[in-house]
């Protein structure tokens, strides 16, 4: 079971780099489709580079919950906590190098990607470990599943309202244009 539950997970973080890196260019190659905006970036922002991990991971958790006979009660709440991980490290990260070499670098950036997404499936395995314990709180773990499923519904219509209408905070800045959203 666990060398299954390994394997997915090295599946997970091949599709999810994989897919994000394809990601990056998808708004460009479609010469600027309004319908690939709302899952690819559209600038150079660090919030609309987080649809990068975000959008391949929801997907992959999404076909293992279905396909690889996971419980929910435990699944969905680890990959949520694992992906929420993810996206705050790689604002952290991304402005933590920036602030100490004074701009950014293209290899750093890539690695800040591929960290995000080692790190956000480390942790939902994690926590999918440490909850795979008898919990004694059955209102808690029943609710929690729905809970999950509300903040990647949250976060994906997040995603979706704020590439149409950006909030003029440094994170939603182009820094290539200047501008926010599109």
């Amino acid at each position: 079971m666990f060398r299954k539950k390994y394997s997915y997970t090295i599946w997970g973080i091949l599709f999810t780099a994989v897919l994000g890196t394809l990601l990056h260019f998808l708004y460009e190659w479609s010469g600027e489709l309004p319908l690939t905006a709302l899952f690819s970036p559209v600038n150079e922002s660090v919030w609309e580079h987080l649809k990068l991990l975000y959008f391949p991971f929801v997907l992959y958790t999404l076909w293992e919950l279905f396909h690889a006979s996971r419980d929910p009660a435990v699944f969905l709440p680890s990959r949520t906590i694992g992906l929420a991980a993810g996206l705050i490290l790689i604002p952290l990260f991304f402005y933590s190098y920036t602030a100490v070499l004074g701009t950014n670098y293209l290899a750093l950036d890539i690695t800040v990607f591929l960290l995000s997404i080692l790190l956000a499936f480390f942790l939902s395995s994690l926590a999918e470990r440490k909850a795979a314990y008898p919990n004694k709180d059955k209102v808690v773990s029943r609710l929690l599943p729905y809970l999950s499923l509300a903040v990647l519904i949250l976060l994906s219509v997040l995603f979706i309202y704020f590439t149409f209408r950006a909030p003029r905070l440094p994170l939603f800045r182009d820094p290539v244009k200047g501008s926010y959203g599109l």
